[in-house]
């Protein structure tokens, strides 16, 4: 039997309208400890020698429980010194990292699929050593984050320039928070915020 067109009617739509991650939870039923809930975007360009020993990093930290947002760029040595210090003071409650798909041949008919993320084997090793157990590893396909490109687009589209198009041979206009502006010259930085905002 069939259900009545009455019975349609009562159909009720659900639409996805909040999503908590670690990183985002500010409810306070729902937090489980005072601490900072810190939210860490980070992206990691391999030094040219590719000897691993001074690689850049960019890294964009959010607390939403207070709303703190800090920016980052700096190069690090073989250790990830730089890197392990910041990561054991924040000690993040989540990690966002974009992850890349390599599609390697083996022979005509077999395909080997290589999931790598932005961050080398040695950042990834250390990482997984220092923060907290509790830590989410949000990987992002290359479908999601935003690159340098499209996190400045992002930019432009939340701080809109005014009436007099205050450009002035500027990427950015000066409507963007000027410590935003400074990174301007760190693609990693503005990746690892691109991340952030996606």
């Amino acid at each position: 039997m069939l259900p009545s067109a009455e019975s349609f009617s009562d159909i009720v739509d659900r639409e996805l309208n909040k999503v908590f991650t670690n990183g985002t939870l500010v409810d306070p039923e729902l937090l489980t400890d005072e601490q900072a809930g810190h939210c860490v975007a980070i992206s990691e360009q391999p030094s040219e020698d590719g000897k691993d020993t001074k690689n850049n990093f960019g890294i964009c930290v959010l607390d939403s429980s207070t709303s703190q947002f800090n920016l980052s760029a700096f190069e690090d040595d073989i250790c990830r010194t730089k890197l392990e210090t910041l990561m054991r003071q924040i000690r993040p409650k989540e990690l966002l990292f974009m992850k890349v798909c390599h599609v390697l041949p083996l022979s005509v008919l077999l395909i080997k699929i290589v999931l790598e993320g932005n961050l080398s084997v040695s950042t990834m090793r250390m990482l997984k050593n220092i923060l907290p157990s509790n830590c989410l590893w949000t990987s992002l396909r290359s479908v999601e984050g935003f690159s340098y490109d499209q996190a400045i687009e992002q930019l432009i589209a939340l701080f809109p320039p005014g009436e007099d198009k205050d450009m002035d041979d500027n990427i950015l206009p000066s409507s963007v928070p000027e410590s935003i502006r400074e990174m301007v010259p760190y693609p990693k930085a503005m990746e690892a915020l691109g991340n952030m905002i996606w």
